[in-house]
């Protein structure tokens, strides 16, 4: 049977910013993600996870932030992050660790099969 798809995308967000929030999605666990960013600039990133499967809107605590870590000087281009992951957590967000410079910006997408 095939999966279902679902895409959340955000498009030129600041990535000047140590701790700013790109994009954050509820997912459906055990869900096969797929994480594009394309900066403007070389920044870091983490992928954060929350449990709160009851929650209709983003949740503002209880996130356990870096579940997975793209710091840029460990990936290969980091103004281009491409992964591939399961995950089983209700929420899922972006956010910037190492910021870029002023005016820097980043393309999110997060697509989901479920």
């Amino acid at each position: 049977m095939p999966r279902k798809q679902s895409t959340a995308r955000r498009t030129d967000e600041p990535i000047e910013t140590a701790d700013a929030v790109l994009l954050a999605t509820n997912t459906p666990g055990d869900a096969l993600v797929s994480l594009n960013i394309e900066a403007t600039a070389d920044a870091s990133y983490a992928v954060d996870v929350h449990h709160d499967v009851g929650s209709r809107t983003t949740p503002t605590t209880g996130w356990f932030e870096d579940e997975i870590v793209y710091d840029q000087a460990d990936v290969d281009d980091p103004q281009d992050i491409r992964d591939t992951f399961y995950v089983g957590d209700a929420w899922l967000r972006v956010r910037v660790t190492d910021p870029a410079g002023a005016g820097e910006t980043a393309d999110v997408t997060i697509q989901e099969a479920h």
